[in-house]
Formats: structure tokens, C-alpha cells, sequence
């Protein structure tokens, strides 16, 4: 547990040496990874350092071994900061079957520092494949961030009594109560309202019927999910902005034309199934808003979207560019090769997003691990 001298200084910290003989091939995509996850990564030399908002870290590779610390004043976040490692580190690596043994502090189990607990107020259609579902909660105000977008929900049964969560514990693992796991998925806040203590999230309904898309069919007020959060880069200042994506990228791009400002210019790229899926989105008159029918192809089938990324006329000066996107994985790889073989845009002005695998739930792909994901 805790030691006393960690008490007395009122600092919490821990570290662990990894065996890691592909450290080199697997390291840019995990600091990737966790820079998605509300961290703010620098580079000092071969290292890596990582602020985040409950405490610090960082990533010292060496010769087939990677090297872990994390620090804080908060014990409450000791466990988090080590899942902020854990998570990116064994999804991007699953293949590698990494052992993470900490050593140090310890707080024991505890509830995620970021859980809150919402229930459903109200239910609405939007289109015939897209609901609309009001949460009210309280203390919601770090969802309240327009660089940060998407969140994490838990669906927990109808009409549970006791709702129970799931904890972290010393090893930076989730740790679900009787090993009873529920199902989660991650969506975009639409809106929110952190004073009023409201958020918005649009369901994509699904022809193959998930937990997610069974939970939301169903749900009335009422209803409870835990959600975890934020995570997931929004746009940044530019002079152009393509933004490009499926069903599933939907809110976040309709997020983003609200924010980006009445000058911004630029196109957003939008496959849907048909007319009906249409919605009235608020944007600035110089983003050109381009609706993609499928015309009653099943989603993640067409090269639409890959075609409409191909056709856009980049600006000559692609530091004033930004491509924000989410879409199935199939297209999502030949969109990141366009943008890095023949656009050439720069890393650090795009964000995009496996939003989902045509083939594969969550849960194989948690399994799989970077494979399934990455480009």
C-alpha cells in the first residue's frame, strides 16, 4: 500500500521496466495513443514526458526494454495515471503479450477519478438510423472541452437496483465487479451543458445491432450508463478544414462547424445512407457541406468516402490546413495513406479516427489489439 514516506511528502509515485525487444516499432503509435487521451506529450531526447491533468509520467526506452514512471500529489490518481499507460501500451502491443509490474506507492482499488454517472431524461429520432439521447448529471464540467470529444459509455441493465462499476487497481487494470463486465462503447459528445448538468449524444443505429445500439433502441428516462472521458483531439485553428467521415463521425463534424468560427472555410465529407439521413447542420457559409449516398449499400461497403477525400483541391500551404475524420476501418486505412503518401499532410495537422471495423465488434478488437486499428 501507500508508504509513509509517500504520505508525508504528499507525493505518490511508481514505476515499472517492461521487456519490450520491439520497442522501436511499437513506440510511435502507443505515445500516439496517449496523447488522444487528454496528455500533452514532449519529446527530451530518446524520452518521452507526459502531462496530464491528475500528474505526470514518462516513457524512457531502452536496448529491448521500455521504462515507466508516473508521479502525483493526488492518491485518487495514482491508478489512472497507470491505465493511462497500461491501456495504449497493451492495446497498440497486444501481440507482444507485455508483462507491466509496478513498483512503488500503491492506493489499492479504486473507482476511475473521471466516472460519473448519468441517467437518460429524454429519447428523440432524429433521423430514421440516428437517436438523440439527453443525459443529466452532476460535476460534468471536464466533458465541457471543445479539444477533447469523445467519451466512453457503460450501459448498465434495466431497472439495476445497485449499479455497480468498474474499479482501477494497482496493476493500472480494470477490474469489474464479480467479474461481471459491461458492455461499453465510445461515442462523440454532441453537446453539453456542464452548468445545466446536461449532455447530448447521437446513437448511429447499426443494421448488425450492438449492445450499444440495443441499449439506446431501448432506453427511456431513466435509464443509467456510467461515462468515462473525455478523450479523442478536435480540430485546430486553420485557414481550411476538411472534415470527412461516416454516420459515425457525424456529431463530431457537426460539433466542429459549430465551433470553428463564421470565416472558416474548408468542406465537410459526409457518407450516409440516403436523403433521409440528412440533418440541418449549423456551418460557416465557406465549408461546403457534401452529403454521400450510399443509396442502400450497407455502411462501410463504397469507396465513397475515399473518392470524395481524393477529389478535394488541397490548399498549396498545408500548415493552414486541417483534416479532422472517423470513419470504418477499410476506408479509413486508404484515407491515412492518401493524407501521408500523396497529400503529405502534415501529422500534426490532421486527427483521424477507426471509428469501427466492418468485420470485427469492440471486443475483437480490444482482443486483437493495434493490428486491428492502426493503419
Amino acid at each position: 500500500m501507500t508508504s509513509k514516506a509517500s504520505r508525508e511528502r504528499g507525493v505518490y509515485r511508481a514505476e515499472a521496466t517492461v521487456d519490450f525487444p520491439k520497442i522501436e516499432e511499437f513506440l510511435d503509435p502507443i505515445v500516439s495513443s496517449i496523447a488522444t487521451h487528454d496528455m500533452t506529450i514532449t519529446r527530451d531526447g530518446k524520452c518521452f514526458d507526459v502531462l496530464a491533468p491528475h500528474g505526470r509520467a514518462r516513457l524512457e526506452p531502452l536496448e529491448g526494454r521500455l521504462r515507466l514512471t508516473v508521479t502525483t500529489d493526488d492518491c485518487n490518481a495514482l491508478n489512472h495515471l497507470k491505465y493511462a499507460l497500461v491501456g495504449p501500451i497493451t492495446f497498440i502491443a497486444a501481440s507482444e503479450k507485455l508483462h507491466i509490474e509496478w513498483s512503488g506507492d500503491e492506493t489499492g482499488a479504486a473507482l476511475p477519478e473521471d466516472l460519473r454517472v448519468l441517467s437518460v431524461v429524454h429519447v428523440a429520432a432524429l433521423t430514421p438510423r440516428m437517436l438523440r439521447i439527453t443525459f443529466s448529471g452532476n460535476d460534468l464540467s471536464r466533458y465541457d472541452r471543445p479539444d477533447q470529444l469523445h467519451c466512453r459509455l457503460i450501459f448498465q441493465p434495466k431497472d439495476v437496483a445497485s449499479p455497480q462499476w468498474p474499479m482501477l487497481d494497482d496493476r493500472g487494470q480494470v477490474v469489474w465487479p464479480k467479474r461481471q463486465k459491461l458492455p461499453t462503447r465510445v461515442y462523440t459528445i454532441r453537446r453539453i451543458d456542464a452548468v445545466k448538468g446536461e449532455i447530448e449524444i447521437d446513437f448511429a443505429l447499426h443494421d448488425t445491432a450492438g449492445p450499444a445500439t440495443r441499449w439506446a433502441r431501448e432506453a427511456v428516462p431513466g435509464d443509467i450508463v456510467g461515462i468515462l472521458g473525455p478523450a479523442a483531439n478536435g480540430a485546430k485553428p486553420a485557414d481550411f478544414y476538411v472534415l470527412a467521415g461516416d454516420e459515425t463521425a457525424l456529431p463530431g463534424i457537426a460539433r466542429i462547424l459549430e465551433q470553428v468560427g463564421d470565416k472558416a472555410r474548408g468542406v465537410a465529407l459526409i457518407e450516409i445512407d440516403g436523403p433521409t439521413e440528412e440533418l440541418p447542420l449549423l456551418h460557416p457559409p465557406g465549408v461546403a457541406l457534401r452529403w454521400l449516398h450510399r443509396n442502400g449499400a450497407a455502411a462501410g461497403t463504397t469507396s465513397l468516402l475515399v473518392e470524395a477525400v481524393q477529389a478535394v483541391d488541397w490548399p498549396s500551404d498545408l500548415d493552414r490546413v486541417f483534416f479532422w475524420g472517423g470513419c470504418e476501418h477499410k476506408a479509413f486505412r486508404k484515407i491515412h495513406h492518401m493524407l501521408r503518401q500523396d497529400v503529405r499532410l502534415p501529422r500534426d495537422r490532421q486527427t483521424f479516427f477507426s471509428h469501427w471495423h466492418r468485420s470485427l465488434n469492440e471486443e475483437e478488437i480490444i482482443a486483437i489489439g493495434g493490428e486491428a486499428y492502426l493503419p
